[in-house]
């Protein structure tokens, strides 16, 4: 998932007064590589940049330096080693980014309080470095919590790092309360994986989903004899009966699955309708709950999921969406959307190719292979220029020239690799 982070100016500094995670988470992948990426694979994009904006307060755009905001697309700096037409995936945290080639390698910036880089402890990268202790390993999806990383390898192992103050790496929080060298943890072969506020969600290849970290919310899927929801899991644990599950996303404190048989299946917090139920009758629910939407999900489509609203973009483009909109981020203003709770097909924007969801942001690459954003915009995390947010789908602040191959999103900013 990917989920905003709240922020408070102070003397023109940024104080965190509560936070979130973000994976991406989607998801989960937070986007997926369509269309336009294969002509780069071809060789006919001779020029690529990579561009990100949004928050910056860590260094997690790579682009050399801090700063509270960047509201319009920078190129970054960039290791030696770090060959843009080899970029698969782009995912950000609260604070850190990480980058997956097709090598199976992975590159890192930002914050690193906590590990969550992969690399030496305390010190922050101004530029992407690659994690040399995933050399041994060919890494084909990550997913960032707040300040947490998790990857899966090709071979379906499981390797985590960073914070484990919620046990959301899998680990008990005691004896491993972080860790700055990737762990790996012992579950059955893992398809993919994604991370929430708190909490993360696995996916194995036999179509199982297991859980780990904070439950408060309902956000695991699990409860006790007496129907209260397991408030942490220090070990990933089964949720029974879910099974046949082919997708999977995180939200701050809420999980979203989908069935090969495109059924879905929610559980978590839902204040803000982000389940896709009516939150007046059911502020939280504790087990899954399988919910429908207007157009059946078809075999290709991508789950996604912000910090409190969820979307599904489908094979020909549509995007579907609920949960909160007091930011814009189901690309509308709230009046148009009175029952933000009930998924609905996105009527001003089509033939979309990509999808990366933020904290409370949106970033989709059309067919033309123009950006458009929408949603939470404070640090320019939108890209249009300004820190007003974005209540409809607005281009992003790029050269008409420029086409994206790939974009990705972390709490409050933004990534796109981009042809000219």
């Amino acid at each position: 998932m990917l989920y905003r982070t709240k922020w408070k100016r102070k003397n023109r500094k940024l104080r965190k007064w509560q936070y979130c995670e973000n994976s991406i988470s989607g998801n989960h992948a937070a986007t997926e590589t369509l269309g336009n990426i294969w002509k780069l694979r071809r060789g006919f994009c001779s020029n690529m940049k990579l561009l990100s904006w949004g928050a910056n307060t860590y260094s997690q755009l790579g682009q050399g330096f801090k700063s509270e905001q960047c509201v319009l697309p920078g190129e970054l700096e960039k290791e030696d080693s770090l060959d843009l037409s080899c970029i698969t995936s782009i995912v950000g945290g609260g604070g850190h980014t990480l980058i997956v080639n097709k090598y199976g390698q992975v590159f890192a910036c930002g914050s690193n309080t906590m590990g969550q880089l992969g690399l030496e402890m305390n010190t922050e990268n101004l530029v992407f470095e690659r994690i040399k202790l995933l050399d041994t390993y060919h890494i084909i999806q990550v997913a960032c919590g707040w300040n947490s990383s998790l990857a899966v390898t090709k071979n379906g192992e499981l390797l985590v790092w960073g914070s484990n103050a919620y046990c959301q790496l899998g680990l008990p929080k005691k004896k491993t309360p972080f860790t700055s060298i990737p762990l790996k943890i012992e579950v059955p072969y893992v398809k993919t994986v994604a991370s929430g506020l708190r909490h993360s969600a696995i996916l194995t290849t036999d179509g199982l989903v297991m859980v780990c970290g904070n439950g408060k919310n309902g956000q695991l899927g699990l409860t006790d004899n007496n129907g209260i929801s397991v408030a942490e899991v220090e070990q990933p644990q089964e949720i029974p009966g879910v099974t046949d599950v082919c997708s999977i996303a995180c939200g701050q404190q809420h999980t979203v699955v989908m069935t090969c048989s495109r059924r879905i299946f929610v559980w978590g917090n839902n204040k803000h309708g982000q389940l896709g139920v009516d939150p007046s009758l059911h502020a939280a629910i504790f087990t899954p709950k399988e919910i429908f939407i207007p157009q059946r999900p078809d075999a290709g489509c991508i789950l996604l999921s912000g910090w409190t609203h969820t979307a599904i973009l489908t094979v020909d483009g549509k995007i579907i969406n609920w949960g909160r909109n007091t930011y814009g981020q189901l690309g509308s203003h709230e009046y148009q959307r009175p029952l933000f709770w009930k998924p609905q097909v996105m009527d001003n924007v089509k033939n979309v190719k990509q999808l990366a969801v933020g904290s409370e942001h949106n970033i989709a690459v059309l067919d033309t292979g123009r950006i458009v954003s929408w949603g939470w915009n404070e640090h320019g995390n939108c890209g249009t220029g300004t820190d007003e947010n974005v209540q409809v789908p607005t281009s992003v602040g790029m050269d008409i020239k420029q086409t994206a191959l790939i974009v990705g999103t972390g709490a409050g900013h933004s990534f796109a690799l981009i042809s000219e």
